[in-house]
């Protein structure tokens, strides 16, 4: 389901939040300026607080609100290494704060940034929009892996979205419905244990699957993100 924002209504949801502005080298060329939380910590704090209190109810921590090191690297990776991909259309799951998207969008491609909190959705079309970055090059739209619904596409990206185990049949349930035979699908994961099995669920489904490896320097630390190729059975 597209959605689409007001600015005023955009107002009302940063305002929700402390937030900083940090910029995003992709490459030597591309450098992109992102609204995240201050502290998603301090955050999540806020949210039990208001829950105690029966103004809330929090029911995972707040993954959405801070950039991660995964969706810089499938960022880097992609605009400087994919493949072009036989459509120009990605449809990004996941989005959080909507790193992937804009930087690919910002590359040429164009993107659906998908996500199931509607702040998320906010603030990646707010991150779009002050990149420049036109409505017809980047939209937001809620998906529900649970109860996906909506076209099938030949290109899903997605970073650090396979952490839990339970959410694995979700996201199989996801592409079965939505990529289209011959279809991509570009995942990239700081090498979670939990992660692996959805991986080898797909291979056994008769996807061929590639992975090569970035090194992203993020928040003082060196992190090893292993980009995954998956290509669905015609």
């Amino acid at each position: 389901m597209l959605k689409r924002y007001a600015r005023r209504q955009t107002t009302r949801t940063l305002a929700k939040y402390d937030t900083v502005s940090i910029d995003v080298d992709i490459d030597a060329d591309l450098s992109v300026s992102m609204v995240q939380t201050r502290d998603a910590y301090a955050l999540l704090d806020r949210l039990i607080e208001q829950e105690e209190a029966g103004m809330a109810r929090v029911t995972r921590f707040p993954y959405w609100a801070e950039i991660w090191p995964a969706s810089v690297g499938l960022s880097r990776w992609f605009v400087g290494s994919a493949p072009e991909p036989e459509t120009t259309e990605i449809r990004e799951l996941g989005c959080g704060l909507g790193l992937v998207g804009v930087s690919l969008a910002r590359a040429g491609w164009r993107i659906e940034a998908t996500d199931f909190v509607e702040d998320a959705l906010v603030l990646a079309s707010h991150n779009a929009r002050t990149n420049g970055i036109p409505e017809f090059q980047h939209r937001v739209a809620y998906l529900d892996w649970s109860h996906p619904v909506g076209e099938s596409v030949d290109c899903f990206v997605a970073s650090d979205v396979a952490y839990e185990k339970v959410l694995h049949p979700y996201l199989i349930r996801t592409l079965r419905q939505m990529l289209n035979p011959g279809g991509r699908f570009y995942i990239s994961d700081p090498r979670r244990p939990a992660a692996q099995p959805l991986f080898e669920a797909l291979q056994e489904m008769g996807y061929e699957h590639e992975c090569q490896t970035v090194d992203v320097d993020w928040q003082s630390l060196t992190h090893q993100i292993d980009v995954h190729c998956l290509t669905r059975p015609r």
